[in-house]
């Protein structure tokens, strides 16, 4: 029996799967904060701007995602 073409089936579907998810796999998200590893200071983080190209307001160390 051959049933490729036969149109109207309910065998499997041929989409490539998988989950959802982020491409690339880094990111982490709108939300959260940034913080200074040297004294532990905490500002939030805004999308789109990277928590490494932000200098400490206390101690102007750059800061790192918390």
């Amino acid at each position: 029996m051959n049933f490729r073409g036969s149109g109207g089936g309910s065998g499997r579907g041929q989409g490539s799967g998988g989950g959802g998810g982020r491409k690339g796999g880094f990111g982490k998200g709108a939300g959260g904060n940034c913080i200074c590893p040297s004294c532990g200071t905490k500002v939030p983080h805004k999308r789109g701007v990277p928590c490494n190209s932000l200098k400490c307001p206390q101690c102007g160390t750059v800061m790192t995602r918390e």
